[in-house]
């Protein structure tokens, strides 16, 4: 059903799970059967009200207008179409309701008069993982619909216009405003902005643009202030997958490089509730029970899972981790050791002090790496309690750096039930040659902190044991869990 189809603000209801064929009668003609689909997919059967917001002057497509599409001698229309998604059915007089247009708020897409993909800017929440399990990366938006604030948590998605932006700036521009909307530090980016920020490392002309490289993308984001890192499979071979996992799991969004294509990633989806350790290895590593990453894919539609073994469904995607050659890692400022660093100075710091430890020195263990910020890491110390108040009161008083490496330590069964007995942590400002980084390491009996580095001296470890340590949760603060 429409109502009020001419109007300005037109709203779709769904009566009877079929009504996306009447989105896209009231939103053309900017809004095409292709584009349609990628919503279609993405929501299932979630949506139940679909609102039209006509003549909406969106600022990321008024940037690729501005510089590249008013030069042209027939120029598509300056202004765009706005669809606002909805999990409840409502009518006009539910849109003074601003409590139920928040609670049933699944977010928006732009839709730009742009062929052949017309999708634009886009931050939808993830009503369906279609994986099962899975922790992903999100930030938050403001918007703003009939004098009312609306809030939506997601991932940011973007198709390629074919002229200004095709997929290298498309997932360049996911990674680079999921930044800007999470952190302050970070300025808003837009698409034709992207591109000049390479301007000086390319060859011909600039647009229409025929893609970027990998180090054109790794340029444009040191030039945004960050401190990206690339890395190929042929370079790393095994620790290859490992260590894009590493960087998801540290909430860290990479730009990845399948044939003839580059996607975003933000998240992973694991199967630890049925491991199965097959090998008389000591140590085992949490990404070695990585299923597949959840992807932005400009051709596809938002969470899309690329998972191990390929494709098992239409919804996923056409890639497997087999086709991963290379991804960047935007990594900030202050973060100097990389995670093949930490994992060695980690596993030294292990065989230095498990003889501290009889509950661990003869154990298989599950290992988890992750970077996050000494903030972070705090702030959540008193939820966790971290298995004796001695340690919890230690970790809040001790200063440490802006970023941590951690390294936490479990064994399989309490793995799966996500607990874990102590962690090793690690001055994430120290380079991959220093010795002297760890700040802490906790064992279930005895914490090991290093008092002299906290307090920019020498280093000078103190020992301290430990009585009737329990397991604890394991730090989760990084990526959010989606069902």
């Amino acid at each position: 059903m429409i109502i009020d189809e001419s109007g300005v603000l037109p709203i779709v209801v769904f009566e009877n799970g079929g009504e996306w064929s009447e989105v896209l009668k009231v939103a053309a003609p900017h809004l095409d059967k292709r584009g349609l689909a990628k919503f279609e997919q993405a929501f299932g059967g979630a949506v139940k009200t679909v609102l039209v917001e006509r003549h909406y002057i969106d600022k990321d497509y008024r940037d690729t207008f501005s510089n590249y599409h008013s030069k042209r001698f027939q120029t598509p229309n300056s202004r765009c179409n706005r669809l606002h998604f909805f999990n409840e059915v409502l009518d006009k007089a539910a849109l003074v309701d601003v409590e139920r247009m928040q609670r049933s708020y699944l977010g928006y897409s732009v839709i730009r008069p742009t062929r052949p993909n017309c999708v634009g800017r886009t931050l939808i929440c993830p009503v369906d993982s279609r994986v099962g399990e899975a922790h992903i990366r999100t930030c938050a938006e403001e918007i703003h619909l009939l004098g009312v604030s609306l809030e939506v948590h997601g991932f940011p998605f973007i198709s390629q216009d074919a002229d200004v932006t095709v997929c290298a700036q498309s997932a360049l521009w996911t990674v680079l405003r999921y930044f800007s909307n999470r952190y302050s530090r970070y300025g808003e980016i837009h698409p034709f902005q992207i591109g000049q920020l390479t301007k000086d490392y390319s060859i011909g002309r600039m647009y229409p643009s025929d893609g970027l490289t990998m180090w054109q993308m790794a340029e444009a984001l040191r030039q945004h202030s960050f401190e990206p890192l690339i890395y190929s499979r042929d370079q790393h071979k095994d620790q290859f997958e490992h260590l894009l996992y590493t960087y998801i799991e540290s909430g860290i969004p990479c730009l990845v490089g399948v044939p003839q294509h580059v996607i975003s990633a933000f998240g992973h989806f694991s199967n630890i509730d049925s491991l199965l350790i097959a090998d008389d290895k000591r140590l085992h590593y949490s990404s070695e029970f990585n299923q597949g990453f959840v992807i932005s894919d400009d051709n596809t539609f938002p969470y899309q899972p690329l998972r191990q073994g390929g494709a098992l469904s239409a919804n996923d995607s056409r890639f497997e981790f087999s086709q991963i050659d290379s991804f960047i890692a935007p990594l900030p400022d202050k973060v100097y050791l990389s995670p093949e660093g930490f994992r060695k100075a980690a596993e030294l710091s292990l065989a230095k002090f498990i003889s501290e430890s009889p509950t661990l020195q003869n154990e298989t263990l599950m290992l988890r790496i992750f970077l996050t910020t000494g903030t972070s890491f705090k702030g959540r110390i008193l939820e966790r309690g971290m298995g004796h108040s001695s340690v919890a009161e230690v970790y809040r008083y001790l200063p440490m750096p802006h970023f941590i490496w951690v390294c936490e330590l479990s064994t399989p069964g309490l793995f799966e039930q996500r607990k874990v007995l102590g962690e090793i942590i690690w001055d994430a400002t120290r380079n991959g040659y220093e010795t002297s980084g760890l700040v802490a390491c906790h064992l279930p009996e005895k914490l090991i902190f290093d008092l002299g580095s906290s307090l920019n001296g020498a280093e000078n470890l103190i020992k301290s044991d430990l009585q009737k340590f329990t397991p604890y949760a394991l730090y989760v603060s990084n990526l959010s869990q989606i069902n």
